[in-house]
């Protein structure tokens, strides 16, 4: 028999590492990184929720640095001057 005949359960994960809705990020990219996990069921008790990818984990990851980065870049060029200090050219 061939990989076409063969039952979803020869190939799936049986009893993967699951998610909470309320979990943390960054909870949730250790814990698939340390269980070599690409996708995560989110349950709530006994109600799938949903599924969560790497992907959509390292997105978020590279939104909030954006973010950040662009927060800081704001802070530095709107740095307070102190008295007497000139505008650098």
């Amino acid at each position: 028999a061939g990989w076409a005949e063969m039952p979803v359960e020869a190939a799936m994960l049986s009893g993967p590492m699951i998610a909470s809705p309320d979990m943390e990020m960054d909870a949730l990219r250790r814990l698939m990184v340390d269980h070599h996990q690409r996708y995560l069921p989110v349950m709530d008790g006994n109600t799938l929720m949903g599924v969560v990818s790497f992907h959509d984990v390292a997105k978020a990851v590279l939104e909030e640095q954006s973010f950040e980065n662009r927060m800081l870049k704001n802070y530095i060029r709107n740095w307070p001057r102190e008295p007497g200090e000139e505008d650098e050219k």
